[in-house]
């Protein structure tokens, strides 16, 4: 309701967070405005920065409730570390941060569950193959599992997509 209440005459151009909760705020937004369109309160609006769940299922809800086109890019964060970002819309790809402190492996996915399974570097990693990301990094995590697994998209520069999770299901819409 703050956040609503603060921003509404404010000139803004960008915003960014977990699409449920920008889609409860917006639909505040505009019923506190009583405009029929994010557009029409925010006319300079040009970028959302999603990230935390698909997209795909709040997509067009968004459009619908922005009223006119805008950017959409991801990001691929977690507790554990800042992994990746969309560098150019309309690419799927998220460009693999790699000198963030992070040292990644990957493990195929049928991989998982063995009592010794294989990990390779960047080096062997192949295009539209599903791997479980596994990270080490200099706040002290080792060979930490995260639980998605992701897609090489590019292998020039290093781009992934996330594809789903190994150690929990989740479903397209972030429930479970």
């Amino acid at each position: 309701e703050q956040l609503a209440q603060s921003t509404i005459n404010e000139n803004v151009t960008s915003m960014a967070g977990v699409p449920t909760w920008t889609i409860v705020l917006i639909k505040r937004i505009l019923d506190i405005s009583k405009k029929a369109t994010h557009k029409e309160v925010w006319p300079n609006l040009e970028l959302y920065i999603h990230g935390g769940v698909s997209f795909t299922p709040y997509r067009e809800q968004l459009n619908n409730l922005v009223g006119a086109p805008i950017n959409y890019l991801e990001i691929y964060n977690a507790s554990e570390g800042f992994f990746a970002a969309q560098n150019e819309p309309g690419d799927e790809g998220m460009l693999l941060y790699t000198e963030h402190g992070i040292f990644y492996e990957f493990m195929p996915v049928e991989e998982y569950g063995k009592k010794k399974p294989v990990t390779i570097g960047l080096k062997h990693v192949e295009l539209n193959k599903n791997y479980a990301l596994v990270i080490s990094t200099n706040g002290g995590l080792w060979r930490y599992l995260v639980g998605d697994t992701v897609q090489f998209t590019s292998l020039r520069p290093f781009k992934i997509k996330v594809t789903g999770r190994i150690k929990h299901y989740m479903n397209a819409f972030g429930e479970e």
